[in-house]
């Protein structure tokens, strides 16, 4: 966890590392969004088989990547579940695999996301999100189109209150003390 009293000098990648985890943050809370819309229309992301269904789902496949490979976590533990969930994301969606699961693995990583800022933020729901996401990935597999869509409504409000906030705070604030991180 950063630790905002602390100025650590950033250079080039660090702020670039940080503003592509935001970018994730933003990109996931508008993704969630248009899902719940997409969800009101009677469509849910278990079967992407329209241009407009995989435009949404490969935008919360890409804010899952940019967030997971970017996120400054202190524990090794942590920062690898979150990292390593992401990539499996994108490897189920290569593979074949059913577009829900990948869901779910991007889920996990927004999940870990959402407890982490929860230590540095009071964000109403933040801490809410893991469990909705839960809730959400079995309403996509059964396909609950109602609940989706005040699921996404939620998720997506939610994340983007958490993502203005993070544009809001100087990009340090996201890093702490560098020598903190496990290795």
């Amino acid at each position: 966890m950063a630790n905002p009293e602390f100025k650590e000098d950033l250079d080039v990648l660090d702020k670039l590392s940080v503003c592509l985890y935001r970018l994730g943050i933003s990109l996931f809370s508008i993704g969630c969004l248009l899902a719940a819309a997409l969800s009101y229309e009677g469509i849910t992301l278990a079967s992407v088989t329209s241009p407009f269904d995989q435009w949404i789902f490969w935008m919360l496949l890409t804010s899952t990547v940019l967030s997971a490979a970017n996120i400054h976590v202190y524990d090794k533990t942590v920062r690898t579940v979150v990292m390593w969930s992401g990539w499996l994301a994108l490897l189920l969606v290569v593979t074949g695999f059913p577009t829900w699961v990948s869901l779910g693995f991007c889920f996990v990583v927004f999940s870990g996301i959402a407890l982490k800022e929860s230590f540095c933020f009071r964000v109403p729901g933040l801490k809410l999100i893991p469990v909705l996401l839960v809730i959400a990935v079995l309403c996509t597999a059964l396909n609950k189109l109602p609940v989706l869509v005040a699921l996404y409504t939620t998720v997506g409000g939610i994340m983007g209150f958490l993502s203005f906030k993070k544009w809001q705070m100087p990009l340090h604030f996201d890093i702490g003390l560098k020598a903190n991180y496990q290795i």
